[in-house]
């Protein structure tokens, strides 16, 4: 059984499978940082994991200098916007301690 295909898989299994209209989009993010030591860094994480729960996203990643990971929405079968999305990017540039940040397209968070 492919997850790709749609046409054999009655809605039951679309469902918990997260295919057709029960998948879940998401984003990678990826971004460099001036932040060399652990202090800063906490501060930088909380205030991001602060700002992406206001927005109901929840994060997966990390990392110092090239700080990256997937972010999705916090609730099931509910997709990421395009708008949350440009909300997350303009965030994290106009943090003083980010020098460039790429986000990918919206992908299926279950089958990237």
């Amino acid at each position: 059984m492919k997850p790709h295909k749609l046409e054999n898989k009655k809605r039951r299994i679309q469902k918990k499978l997260f295919l057709g209209e029960f998948a879940m989009l998401g984003f990678d993010l990826s971004c460099e940082t001036t932040i060399t030591d652990f202090d800063n860094y906490d501060v930088f994480v909380d205030e991001f994991i602060d700002y992406i729960d206001e927005l109901g996203l929840c994060f997966g990643g990390g990392g110092l200098e090239l700080f990256e990971g997937f972010l999705c929405r916090n609730q099931r079968y509910l997709d990421v916007t395009e708008e949350q999305k440009a909300q997350v990017v303009a965030w994290l540039e106009a943090r003083k301690e980010v020098k460039s940040v790429q986000a990918s397209e919206l992908v299926d968070a279950n089958y990237f």
